[in-house]
């Protein structure tokens, strides 16, 4: 099977196109630049180095977020549009799951985003014999909920990856037996989200897969301020 794999979820841009595991040609870039105007040439530039067309790819992987969410509507929609338009298998993967897969087998690993105000999206994987299983579901929550949801599993056994600095101080106070990878030890990696896409089924409605945000959007609060009720399903655009 022939993956193409992107994520942009983030400050990182990956990109990936393997074949049966095997990585024919990869993109990364850690660089301040926009990845609107990125993803598509990193995405050309692939499949060229791989010999391919893109109509010779099998499957579509995305990382559908929590993180930024301009870079994750980014993804999202290249991802749909390729998928909708050359009538490919679409496979969405979290964020966070795809930043577990950089953890060690048997521990269990502890993505987080640093989502300020000793926030973060974070989530709990049990990573063994190449799988990544979630054994506390993403979410949005304060690192006090988060260490009190941790309190169950010996320290020594937990690993946090992609740790802000502020993160690893706050983890290194209440939790001090485990294991703490910095962000830039652990960045995402197309290869890997390619590897998790394998398996999962496909999205069974194009038009109806969205990103992840796993929290309010600014235009979604302004909504509700404004009086209207909070329901995912309505538009922000208001009629002038």
């Amino acid at each position: 099977m022939k993956i193409l794999a992107f994520d942009t979820s983030n400050k990182p841009l990956t990109v990936a196109v393997v074949e049966d595991g095997k990585i024919l040609a990869r993109a990364d870039s850690t660089e301040e630049k926009t990845h609107s105007v990125s993803l598509l040439p990193d995405i050309k530039d692939s499949l060229q180095k791989a010999g391919l067309s893109i109509d010779d790819i099998d499957r579509i992987a995305v990382a559908q977020g929590p993180g930024s969410y301009t870079g994750v509507r980014i993804a999202v929609t290249v991802a749909k549009t390729l998928a909708f338009t050359l009538d490919k298998p679409l496979v969405g993967i979290s964020s966070l799951r795809l930043l577990a897969a950089n953890g060690d087998n048997g521990k269990l690993v502890v993505p987080v985003e640093d989502a300020r105000n000793d926030n973060a999206f974070a989530g709990a994987y049990l990573k063994k014999s190449g799988e990544v299983v979630d054994v506390i579901k993403d979410q949005h929550i304060k690192m006090e909920d988060l260490f009190k949801l941790l309190a169950n599993y010996q320290a020594d056994q937990i690993q946090f990856v992609n740790v802000s600095e502020h993160l690893a101080d706050l983890i290194s106070e209440n939790l001090p037996k485990a294991t703490i990878t910095l962000t830039k030890d652990s960045l995402p990696d197309a290869a890997k989200l390619a590897a998790l896409a394998e398996n999962e089924e496909p999205v069974k409605d194009i038009n109806a897969f969205v990103p992840t945000y796993l929290r309010l959007t600014q235009a979604e609060h302004d909504w509700i301020k404004k009086g209207h009720k909070e329901d995912g399903n309505i538009s922000y655009v208001e009629e002038i």
